[in-house]
Order: C-alpha cells, then sequence, then structure tokens
C-alpha cells in the first residue's frame, strides 16, 4: 500500500488531503510541524511527502532542506502544498528541490493530475 507524509500545520488542510489520498487507496501519515515531519519520514520514509511551506518553526524550506539531505529520503517525491502563489514562487520551490508545486485551494482533480 502506497504510504504519504501530509505535513501543515492547519488541520483543516490536513483533513482536506488525507480524505482525497484515502480515498484513492493510500496510507496517511501526518505531522503538524517541520520538525516532526522530519523525524517520521527519516524514521519510516514515505513514497510521497506533501509539506506546507508556511509553517512555525522550520518552515517548508528549512524542512524540504533536512528532508532532501537524508539519504534514506532520495528517491521521495516531496510536494508543496502552499497558498504562495505570487509570480516566482513556484520557480523558487522547484529551485530548491521540491518535485512539485501544487497551490491551496487545491482540488482533488489538481492533486491526482500532479501525482500521476
Amino acid at each position: 500500500m502506497r504510504r504519504v507524509l501530509i505535513a501543515d500545520d492547519s488541520a483543516s488542510n490536513r483533513e482536506l488531503l488525507r480524505t482525497m489520498l484515502a480515498h484513492e487507496g493510500w496510507t496517511v501519515e501526518e505531522a503538524r510541524d517541520g520538525l516532526t515531519a522530519v523525524e517520521m519520514a527519516t524514521a519510516r520514509p514515505p513514497e510521497l511527502i506533501l509539506l506546507d511551506i508556511q509553517m512555525p518553526g522550520l518552515d517548508g524550506y528549512e524542512t524540504l532542506r533536512r528532508l532532501r539531505a537524508a539519504p534514506a529520503l532520495a528517491g521521495v517525491a516531496i510536494y508543496a502544498v502552499t497558498a504562495s502563489a505570487m509570480e516566482g514562487d513556484e520557480q523558487r520551490g522547484l529551485a530548491a528541490g521540491f518535485t512539485g508545486y501544487l497551490t491551496k485551494p487545491l482540488t482533488r482533480r489538481m492533486l491526482l493530475a500532479a501525482l500521476s
């Protein structure tokens, strides 16, 4: 079974993503902050990580940097899921090492299209 880690400080955002992905057969794990996401992912690497950029403590970019530095996570797809949709934000995210960049509000169709 495919496993995904959702890292977002918003419970409602995690619930929305969890619902969409569970409906598609994913096993969903959740972290409410970047540090917890790093700990969970390095302990048990998922196939996919969906990472909010604007989180307290470790923001999404620092979380991404730590995840990309972990050898066990070298092949894991890490997508930004963010409300940051200003010109240049997506390019900055991809240059930082995100596999893809998804902007909120996110629909099921947008999510599935990006992950296929």
